[in-house]
């Protein structure tokens, strides 16, 4: 995007934020008795327009509405470095897990008790003195456990989420990016399952996924490690597994 396309485009969406709350409106948009617009929350809890003080009225403003879906808005944690544009339907999602905002320790998901609450550069400090049983700092780590595990893995500059679970017979893996979507996609992850006979074994590659997908999304998609328990058993001796995740760049 050139300069003037640039400014351009910032002016359109400081138009577009609502006079009230100060956040980006999203249909409906409804106008007051003047023609201003007005979010349709603050249209519903205020008893006046906030630019003009006149009445709101029950007239949508529908050629706004129309911009609006066709806008790619940026995060608001932007200065902390999220890059990536959303659509009005998916922006709100966002925030609410964007990783360059305040986080919580992405153990607690995986229900390892923590009241920690951060920003995602002290992430890699909070791990080491709090949680180093779950930490790992090796793009390469094992995961010989015949049961749940979970780790912090630091690779890359990122901090990556592992997350192992058997559940409905199945043994699931997955990795997970602290971070974006489109940043996720940038990274692999193999998971190799190796037989003590050292002739069999299980490869399995897959793209990284985000942590912004909930592991349950990741587990039934697909698009992670998933083998019949059975199976995994049948590799294990006295209930221990040669087994190895590697995190790479694509």
């Amino acid at each position: 995007m050139d300069g003037l396309s640039h400014a351009l485009h910032q002016t359109l969406l400081s138009d577009l934020l609502c006079p009230g709350c100060m956040e980006y409106m999203v249909p409906p948009i409804q106008l007051c008795k003047n023609g201003h617009s007005i979010c349709s929350k603050c249209s519903q809890n205020a008893y006046f327009c906030p630019t003009c003080g006149a009445e709101p009225s029950n007239t949508r403003n529908v050629h706004l509405e129309n911009i609006v879906r066709g806008q790619k808005y940026p995060c608001a944690n932007r200065p902390s470095g999220c890059l990536d544009l959303f659509s009005i339907e998916q922006i709100a999602e966002h925030q609410a897990v964007c990783s360059y905002g305040p986080v919580e320790c992405p153990l607690k998901k995986l229900n390892v008790e923590c009241p920690w609450k951060g920003v995602k550069s002290d992430l890699e400090e909070h791990a080491k003195a709090v949680h180093p049983e779950y930490f790992v700092r090796s793009s390469t780590h094992t995961s010989p456990w015949l049961d749940d595990d979970r780790q912090l893995v630091l690779c890359f500059g990122e901090v990556f989420l592992y997350n192992q679970r058997i559940r409905d017979g199945t043994f699931h893996c997955v990795v997970q990016l602290i971070g974006p979507r489109s940043q996720a996609s940038k990274y692999k992850c193999e998971f190799q399952l190796r037989a003590a006979n050292g002739i069999e074994q299980i490869s399995k590659t897959f793209t990284v996924r985000s942590y912004e997908e909930d592991s349950e999304t990741s587990f039934s998609s697909g698009k992670c490690s998933r083998l019949h328990d059975v199976v995994v058993t049948n590799f294990a001796v006295e209930h221990w597994l040669d087994m190895t995740v590697t995190i790479s760049k694509e």
